[in-house]
């Protein structure tokens, strides 16, 4: 048998881990010496089955770990994640460097949890803000263009497409820092968007926008 519950977790020895904590009386949320419950270890491992008794028998699932990290930001596949999210896992916790479990997931190169974290708590990938503002400043240059519209009125239009862009970023780092759904907000401000570009850049931005939505 593991030398300790952490341990055991680790392989996935369910009946180990139940020997530890109902004969040896070790606590189900017992954290090694470096933070690491017994969930983590199941959760970065990918052991469903005891995860799933970890969670039945009182495991807090937003423990936390010296640096901040839940058992959420060891997930390295979808399916895992979606078992703590369903459990009550915060998806909007930032950790103490600051980061969300979907932005640890994007630093390992956990790509699908990102996507699958980000879609969850309605905040973009930062490189789909900066896409949606080159499409808008775009969509504004054709319209401009179109229109023969003079060097003041495309002054005039960079600088909304740059405001449209701060306020975009405003509420994804509001969202990031009190973990409050700011989804409307963000709809609104695209609506605005699409509003300005006027219907026929709009029509275009709507299917650049659904693209980035796909991803």
């Amino acid at each position: 048998m593991s030398h300790n519950i952490w341990l055991a977790a680790s392989d996935g020895d369910l009946a180990a881990v139940k020997t530890f904590i109902n004969e040896k009386g070790i606590s189900i949320n017992a954290q090694d010496e470096f933070g690491y419950s017994a969930l983590h270890a199941a959760a970065s491992y990918g052991h469903k089955e005891l995860i799933t008794y970890l969670l039945e028998n009182g495991a807090n699932v937003n423990i936390q770990d010296p640096e901040g990290d839940s058992p959420l930001f060891v997930c390295e596949t979808v399916d895992i994640a979606e078992m703590l999210v369903k459990a009550g896992a915060d998806a909007k916790h930032i950790n103490e460097n600051e980061m969300t479990a979907a932005e640890n997931a994007e630093e390992e190169e956990w790509l699908e949890v990102a996507h699958y974290l980000r879609e969850l708590t309605g905040v973009p990938h930062p490189d789909e803000v900066d896409e949606l503002e080159d499409d808008m400043s775009h969509l504004m240059e054709e319209k401009d263009s179109d229109d023969s519209s003079d060097d003041e009125d495309k002054k005039e239009n960079s600088e909304s497409s740059t405001v449209f862009k701060e306020r975009i970023e405003a509420i994804m780092k509001a969202t990031e820092a009190d973990g409050v759904d700011r989804d409307d907000e963000l709809k609104a401000v695209v609506a605005e968007m699409l509003a300005t570009a006027g219907p026929d850049a709009a029509a275009a931005l709507s299917e650049q926008l659904q693209a980035l939505e796909k991803k």
